[in-house]
């Protein structure tokens, strides 16, 4: 499926997803959490080409996660800093963290190749889902989804258009 397309649907993950997509993304805010903002530094700790990190940067950009802060006139030089937008993805990027830290090693001496830890206090920094209402632990089996009646009409058209594709495919058509 293409981005474009994902951005229209009518689905908070799918249209999050078109803006994030690329891993490229992930590895571009770890940087930034890291206060890593400008172009040279962003260049050398992923090894993108320039050209790559150009677009990268600027689709970031243009979606409003980051925006692009001169720190030097003469020559212009910038730097990338996230808005408002960008740091509400601290956490998925720290739950991406910590599944990788589970799902993608093995890591030398069992240690992951970032540790987090909880400023002021004396421990290390672990997230978790927990319901702001009552407090309690939240995971996938304990939550259901309710689709708006909008979302819904788009998936029952989405399921019909595939019946028909697949009805005209089988009898012979384009």
């Amino acid at each position: 499926m293409k981005r474009s397309t994902l951005a229209d649907r009518y689905c908070s993950i799918a249209r999050s997803s078109s803006e994030l997509m690329d891993a490229w993304t992930f590895v571009l805010l770890r940087e930034l959490f890291l206060a890593n903002m400008r172009f040279d530094g962003l260049q050398a700790q992923t090894g993108m080409s320039p050209r790559s990190l150009t677009l990268r940067l600027a689709d970031l950009t243009e979606a409003g996660i980051i925006k692009r802060v001169a720190y030097q006139q003469s020559p212009v030089r910038y730097e990338y800093r996230l808005t408002s937008k960008g740091k509400e993805l601290w956490p998925v990027v720290v739950a991406l963290k910590q599944w990788g830290d589970k799902w993608s090693g093995p890591w030398s001496d069992d240690q992951p190749p970032l540790t987090l830890h909880h400023k002021d206090h004396d421990h290390q920094l672990v997230l978790g889902f927990v319901c702001k209402i009552c407090g309690e632990p939240v995971d996938a089996h304990s939550s259901e989804g309710t689709l708006s009646a909008e979302m819904s009409a788009e998936r029952e058209q989405l399921a019909s258009d595939y019946k028909y594709a697949v009805r005209n495919k089988r009898q012979g058509g384009a």
